[in-house]
C-alpha cells in the first residue's frame, strides 16, 4: 500500500503510558507517512513500542487538558489534513480505504469527518454502547480543540460528513487504571454541571438528581442497547457505565455536603 505523504496527512496520537493498546493502534498506521504522537512523559513500555516504528516521531509535553495537550498536538503538524486519534481507536480495512479515497477526491466544501465506533471489551465486540460520532478527520488550519468538562470537542469553521464506516474503540488497560480514570473525569464533570447552560441538558438534570443517573443509565444499556444479550462483556459495559454516574453522584453529594458545611461555619 502506497504511503500518504505527510505534507497531506499525518496522524496525532496522544498518549501516557498506553502500553496495553498503542500497538495494536499504530498497527493499522503504516501506511501513513507520518504519525505524530505527544507523549505525557509515560512510565511503562510506551516509548519503546513507539520508537518499534519508523513512521512514528515522539514529541513530549506534561498534560495540563486534553484540549491543551491535543492543540499543542495539532501545531507539531504541517499537513493539510489531520488524523486525530486516541489511543485506543483501531482503524478497520474498510476505514482506512474510506479515508484514502476522501484524502485522494478532496471535497473542498467538506471541513471535517465524524465517525462512528464500535466499541469493545477486552476485543470482544458489545452489542451497543453510549458512544456518540465524534470529528477525528478534519482540515487542521479550520479547527481548534476546547475543554468540556473532562473531555474536549472540536470547533469546526465550516461542513462536517460522516465515515461509512467505523472505528474500534478497544481500551485494554486495567480496571485499577479504569477507576483511577473516572474518579478524575468526575470532577472536571462536576465542575461543567455547575456552569448554568450546561446544567439545562437533559442528562444533567438526571445527574443532578444524584440517585436517577446510576438507575437510568444500567437499565439503557442492559435493555434498550440489548446487552443484556451481549454476554459477560455486556453486564462489564453496563456496570462499568453505571459505576460512572455512581462516581459522579458521590461526587456531587460530596461537593454539596462540603459547601453547605462551609456556609454553616461563618
Amino acid at each position: 500500500m502506497e504511503k500518504i505523504k505527510s505534507s497531506v496527512l499525518q496522524a496525532l496520537i496522544i498518549t501516557k503510558n498506553e502500553e496495553p493498546n498503542i500497538q495494536r493502534v499504530l498497527e493499522k498506521l503504516t501506511w501513513l507517512e507520518s504519525v505524530v504522537v505527544l507523549d505525557s512523559y509515560s512510565t511503562d513500555s510506551t516509548i519503546e513500542i513507539l520508537r518499534a516504528f519508523p513512521n512514528v516521531v515522539v514529541e513530549y509535553r506534561a498534560f495540563d487538558s486534553f484540549a491543551s495537550q491535543c492543540n499543542y498536538g495539532l501545531s507539531l503538524l504541517h499537513s493539510s489534513w489531520a488524523l486525530s486519534l486516541d489511543a485506543d481507536y483501531v482503524l478497520t480495512d474498510g476505514f482506512i480505504d474510506e479515508l484514502r479515497q476522501i484524502i485522494t477526491e478532496d471535497d473542498k466544501s467538506i471541513t471535517a469527518y465524524n465517525t462512528r465506533f464500535k466499541f469493545l471489551i477486552y476485543g470482544k465486540e458489545l452489542l451497543g454502547n453510549n458512544t456518540t460520532p465524534r470529528p477525528v478527520l478534519f482540515r487542521r488550519e479550520k479547527c481548534k480543540y476546547i475543554d468540556d468538562g473532562h473531555a474536549h470537542r472540536l470547533v469546526i469553521h465550516g461542513d462536517i460528513a460522516l465515515f461509512k464506516n467505523c472505528i474500534l474503540h478497544d481500551d485494554r488497560k486495567s480496571l485499577s487504571i479504569w477507576l483511577s480514570n473516572q474518579d478524575r473525569y468526575s470532577i472536571k464533570e462536576g465542575l461543567k454541571l455547575k456552569d448554568a447552560k450546561n446544567a439545562r441538558s437533559l442528562i444533567n438534570k438526571i445527574r443532578r438528581t444524584k440517585v436517577l443517573a446510576p438507575i437510568f443509565v444500567f437499565f439503557y444499556c442492559l435493555f434498550y442497547k440489548r446487552l443484556i444479550f451481549n454476554g459477560w462483556i455486556g453486564w462489564y459495559y453496563t456496570i462499568q457505565r453505571t459505576m460512572v454516574e455512581m462516581i459522579f453522584a458521590l461526587r456531587l453529594i460530596e461537593d454539596e455536603k462540603f459547601n453547605k458545611e462551609s456556609i454553616n461555619k461563618f
